[in-house]
């Protein structure tokens, strides 16, 4: 948070009002309106028929650092020195870990106040001369009349000529260091829509790697990209743990970082952090919070506080210091904050707000203190969240006029909406809750009660405040009415809203033990994190009574929730706690039982007593679902667990028992795997037991790759197991699925380049070869480049030939093969027959024939995506083609492993799938692309796939491939814009002159004149 460069005062003055100004003007607005301000560099408009030279397209690189320094020097030049400003530890090397890897958008996300542009500034800062920086704000531009491409290339002074993205990606190509392009200001879906469709747009064209984005996002609440396929695809994603979507997360610090932050910078006579109220440490949790605090001298709390309050106070300190009258000014900066986001402000509401006719600077030639004089002379707030203030107090003074009302009812639940959408709107409503609680808590109380409010939407927004504290207005009647809406309409959304308020546990009393008994029964698994929360929270021994008597532990629906978190309900006697334990124990359904290994791999569990009763029963179970969910969990227990129990498991009569183990140990802490104990006792074992020496190839995998990352040879250098893991370590280094310490590293390449697979061989090599900023992707056949997922997405609206080869002697699809590449065909497709026929291994075959077409690999289930994509991508798959019915789940697994491994998923459309809704569902999973597949045998009876397919492009902006029989005679199907991927079988693979037939087809398609 900065301020404008202009408006840097000369020094800093004492302590008292004055200090109140400079401070708050130093708050930077988290949209980063105030970037367009800073620097001398020269901007150029090129007119009609200007050429750009090669010398101005060279110049992207140096004119962006140069501006970029000019305002980063500038706006840090007058750092408050109430608050040092304190970067997350790991900023820097996640940037860098990003930069490093194919991905080329970074989302950063975070709450209002989080030091979202902060970090921007400190990135750009710290960085060096080897990467570039653009700082762009979209709460400037005119959405979504805007062009990126236009921007960008203004910001480092290049002509845009007639064709700006035609301009940008020439001068892409000749970046000679990464060019990040920040875009600040993103509070909105509707407004993420707008950059994204422009980011999207670039990637498929300016396809060098150098040219990178990184993306300001304000949440909550969140947003969805899944419109954007290409930027979707090629989102950097630090954890597989992380949601997609998100690379960086920024979150209110800890009460420990807080803390040091404020103690850091306290004055003489300022209160130690540990003597604020509680409500006040929560505030100052947040870097913006804690600048106000500390601005407006707010270190007490008499009553009630929260975010609106302490705004409200900073407002009331600052004002009076300006000159202005207050009451007119707040009048005049409510007015502002209206003409900036009328779009907020409730449809009911709005005929009561007169006409404004003031000025477009009503505050005369000094502007008052939270605001500064935009380019266009209007007012801008120094904050988004002192924006949000101002008008939430304009909104709760219209909602009082109207008093109790539909329309005061009907106007929240409008904003409430709006907030679900928008972060913007979210921080107006929470304000105007929060302005409501302190002006007319009645009123307040009224519109929750009401049967006409929203029970998806507002109760859980508002319930969501009063779980943060700071409110009056919500006594026991109204909790209990909401308690009786949550049973009577069934929202899983209001019962997570309720169990997160401490307060409805006195509101219903001896009641409340049952209610969540009902909340179980009601919402089962969708519920269990809040409800063990509420239960922790305020539950005592007497009450867990209550809840144990409420249930029916003999269902293992009810059971397996108690099994899962048993922790939380056992005695702390040992003996009560055995007692205990039996019923679980000895319950006839497995899942209960197995659910007991589930808790003690939670991080909360206690890993004492009562786990290792759990796992002297657990590890002999006669169900062998059990014994593997104990074989998991005891790879990542401690050792004294694993030294018991490890011996038993890894010998189990089950293998999947002991490849549990296995995984358990490869999942466990961030730690090296030979440092943990755990894995040293397993390794011993491994080595001394004769059975594991022929261990299935599915278990010598993960075998051989807890040797490869424990740094430990494998039994034999060339065995299939040692092969495969070697293959995926090297491919998920590659994609940045995983991230290998430097001396692990260079071991796997090295063994990598000596390995007689050739497929290994090329994966050691790529890695070898450090990733390049200036390499290029251009066409379908690049697939094989580290991020293949948006290469492949940007086949949309492109026209593509894919042959499949649905053949079952191997030796011919290898001769049709290379046939079909050298006659131009950018996809080869190893179709079901041949896989079927000679193995997956006839992949491998094609792939070593044409390195350099792209090979898709058929697999006809689905339903066991995760296993087909990774034994396709194992023998060279470029693209995994899942053909047959799968659930969400399922195509999500696959879609990780592709990934994970690089491989782009194309999945069938079955003509009963075929709906808008489903179509939704699986872009959201993550798919790369769609398929229609038309059997010929059916005959003349079949319908035709065109007709499904122009229905399936009007519901995605993915790919969507082709096939019917066609043929060189269809110039019909081949001139037809329904199709981005024709897949093209028997007329080119049973042709007498397949090479003569394959290049027919690819003049027709790409020259269709």
């Amino acid at each position: 948070m900065s301020p404008r460069a202009e408006e840097v005062p000369e020094g800093r003055a004492d302590r008292g009002e004055e200090e109140h100004r400079i401070v708050l003007r130093a708050q930077a607005s988290d949209s980063g309106r105030t970037y367009q301000a800073a620097g001398d560099i020269n901007v150029f408009e090129a007119g009609p028929g200007t050429s750009v030279t090669e010398i101005e397209l060279d110049r992207v690189a140096t004119e962006s650092t140069a501006r970029t320094r000019s305002l980063v020097a500038s706006l840090t030049s007058y750092a408050p020195a109430d608050l040092t400003y304190r970067p997350p530890s790991d900023a820097i090397g996640v940037l860098t870990s990003f930069l490093e890897s194919p991905s080329r958008v970074f989302v950063l996300k975070g709450p209002p106040g989080s030091g979202k542009t902060a970090l921007t500034y400190h990135l750009a800062d710290r960085m060096g001369p080897d990467v570039s920086f653009q700082l762009h704000s979209a709460d400037s531009w005119d959405l979504p009349r805007f062009e990126l491409a236009a921007e960008i290339l203004r910001y480092a002074s290049v002509p845009r000529s007639d064709d700006s993205l035609l301009t940008l990606e020439r001068a892409g190509v000749r970046l000679d260091r990464p060019c990040v392009v920040v875009v600040d200001g993103i509070a909105s879906q509707s407004r993420f829509d707008a950059v994204a469709l422009q980011v999207d747009r670039i990637l498929r064209q300016v396809t060098t790697p150098a040219l990178r984005f990184l993306l300001v996002v304000r949440t909550p609440p969140d947003i969805e990209m899944s419109a954007y396929p290409v930027l979707s695809a090629t989102v950097y994603s630090q954890s597989a743990a992380r949601p997609r979507g998100t690379s960086y997360q920024l979150v209110p610090w800890s009460t420990a970082e807080a803390r040091v932050a404020w103690n850091q910078s306290r004055k003489p006579r300022e209160t130690v952090f540990s003597e604020l109220p509680a409500a006040v440490r929560q505030l100052a949790r947040l870097p913006l919070y804690m600048k106000l605090l500390k601005a407006a001298g707010l270190d007490s709390a008499d009553g009630e506080i929260n975010g609106y309050r302490l705004v409200d106070h900073c407002v009331a300190a600052v004002l009076p210091a300006s000159g202005h009258d207050r009451v007119d000014l707040s009048e005049a900066l409510a007015d502002a904050a209206l003409q900036a986001t009328p779009e907020l402000v409730p449809s009911p509401l709005r005929s009561l707000q007169p006409a404004s006719s003031q000025p477009t600077s009503p505050f005369g030639v000094e502007a008052p203190p939270l605001v500064h004089s935009g380019a266009d002379g209007a007012p801008v707030f120094i904050h988004d969240v002192v924006r949000e203030y101002f008008l939430a107090t304009r909104i709760t003074a219209l909602l009082e006029d109207q008093g109790r009302s539909s329309s005061t009812v009907t106007a929240v639940n409008e904003l409430a909406k709006k907030a679900m959408g928008s972060a913007a709107a979210r921080g107006v409503f929470e304000f105007t809750v929060y302005g409501l609680d302190r002006s007319a808590p009645d009123l307040l109380a009224a519109v929750m009660v009401s049967p006409a409010v929203h029970v998806g939407s507002t109760l859980p927004l508002v319930l969501g405040l009063v779980a943060r504290g700071g409110v009056r207005f919500a006594d026991e009647h109204v909790l209990r009415v909401c308690t009786r809406r949550c049973r009577r309409e069934a929202s899983a959304e209001l019962a997570k809203s309720l169990l997160a308020v401490p307060a409805v546990a006195d509101a219903l009393a001896a009641e409340y033990a049952p209610w969540l008994a009902e909340l179980l029964r009601q919402f089962g698994p969708a519920v269990w994190p809040q409800l063990v929360t509420a239960i922790e929270r305020s539950l005592d021994a007497q009450g867990i009574r209550r809840l144990l008597n409420a249930v029916d532990l003999r269902h293992a629906d009810e059971a397996t929730f108690f099994a899962r978190y048993y922790y939380v309900f056992l005695s702390s006697e040992a003996d009560s706690a055995a007692e205990s334990l039996d019923t679980f124990l000895e319950h006839p359904d497995w899942r209960v039982r197995a659910a007991l290994a589930d808790g003690i791999r939670d991080k909360q569990s206690p890993r004492a007593e009562s786990a290792r009763i759990i796992m002297d029963r657990l590890a002999y179970d006669a169900d062998y679902k059990v014994r593997a969910a104990a074989a998991r969990a005891i790879g990542q227990a401690g050792s004294e667990l694993a030294e018991h129990h490890l011996g038993a498991l890894l010998t189990d009569d089950n293998w999947h028992v002991r490849s549990n183990v296995l995984q358990g140990l490869l999942s466990g802490s961030g730690e090296p795997a030979d440092a943990r104990p755990a894995t040293v006792m397993a390794l011993d074992l491994l080595r001394s037991e004769p059975g594991w020496q022929q261990c299935p190839a599915q278990i010598a995998t993960h075998y051989e790759r807890l040797l490869l990352l424990s740094g430990v040879p494998g039994r034999n250098p060339e065995s299939a197991g040692r092969t495969r893991a070697l293959f995926e370590l090297l491919r998920e280094a590659r994609t940045g699925w995983t991230s290998l310490a430097g001396e692990v590293r260079d071991t796997l390449v090295a063994e990598g380049l000596s390995v007689p697979s050739w497929l290994v061989r090329r994966e050691a090599k790529a890695f070898a070869r450090p990733y390049s900023g200036s390499g290029a992707v251009s066409s379908a056949s690049s697939l094989a480049a580290p991020s293949p997922p948006d290469a492949y997405r940007r086949l949309r609206g492109g026209r593509s030939i894919q042959i499949a080869l649905d053949l079952h002697d191997l030796d011919q699809a290898v001769e049709v093969a290379r046939a079909v590449a050298a006659a131009g065909a950018e996809f080869i497709e190893v179709g079901d027959p041949l896989i079927k026929t000679v193995g997956v291994t006839a992949v491998e075959r094609i792939k070593r024939a044409v390195p350099n077409t792209t090979v898709v690999a058929e697999m006809m289930s689905a339903d066991w995506g995760r296993d087909q994509v990774v034994l396709a991508a194992e023998y060279g798959a470029d693209v995994v083609f899942l053909i047959g019915p799968a659930t969400t789940a399922s195509v999500s697994a696959a879609v990780d492993a592709g990934r994970r491994l690089g491989v782009p998923i194309l999945l069938d459309v079955p003509s009963g799938h075929a709906s808008a809704h489903w179509i939704a569902d699986m872009e959201q999973a993550g798919v790369d692309g769609f398929a229609i597949t038309t059997n010929i045998d059916i005959g003349v009876g079949s319908n035709h796939p065109l007709a499904r397919s122009q229905a399936l492009r009007s519901w995605t902006r993915l790919p969507v491939a082709v096939s019917g029989g066609f043929s060189s005679t269809d110039r019909t199907v081949l001139r037809s814009p329904e199709w981005d991927v024709l897949i093209v079988g028997r007329s080119v693979t049973e042709a007498t002159h397949p090479t003569t037939a394959a290049r027919l087809l690819t003049q027709l398609i790409h020259q269709p004149e």
